[in-house]
């Protein structure tokens, strides 16, 4: 169970690509989301309309404008990436994988893995602020190193 209340896989995956897409180009259109995602357009579009009624409320969604993320939809976003990240540099520092085969693997475990594990995992690694990839790990808080975060 994440820190901020228990959302399905697949909300977490929705949360993390729009952060992602949002970083070149904000509001994300719903049909670069579905492509991104691999999903159809309409189905993209209709569990927008659901993060964006549902307590708590996750996005900001426009009909043929697109989506952004609310700030808890960012903060649950970041705690999702903080795992991604940490795992893939805990697979290649402490379990030998090669930094091709992480991906896939941390995308099975970034939605079930605690607090505690995730916690010890950061403090195995030396609190590390960047994954193999040279990505910025999110801090605990959710803060991105470089990152106006105001």
């Amino acid at each position: 169970m994440n820190k901020t209340g228990k959302f399905s896989h697949a909300i977490e995956d929705y949360l993390k690509t729009i952060y992602e897409l949002q970083q070149r180009d904000s509001p994300v259109t719903t049909s670069v989301l579905a492509k991104r995602m691999g999903y159809a357009p309409a189905s993209v579009t209709g569990m927008l309309q659901k993060m964006s009624v549902n307590s708590p409320i996750l996005v900001k969604y426009t009909s043929h404008k697109g989506v952004v993320l609310t700030s808890t939809g960012e903060k649950i976003a970041l705690e999702i990436i903080r795992h991604h990240r940490l795992i893939e540099l805990y697979l290649i520092e402490a379990l030998g994988y090669k930094s091709d085969q992480v991906h896939d693997e941390a995308e099975k475990l970034e939605h079930v893995i605690s607090e505690e594990l995730e916690d010890r995992i950061a403090v195995f690694l030396g609190n590390p602020v960047v994954d193999p990839h040279g990505e910025p790990i999110p801090t605990k808080d959710g803060q991105i190193s470089g990152k106006d975060n105001s």
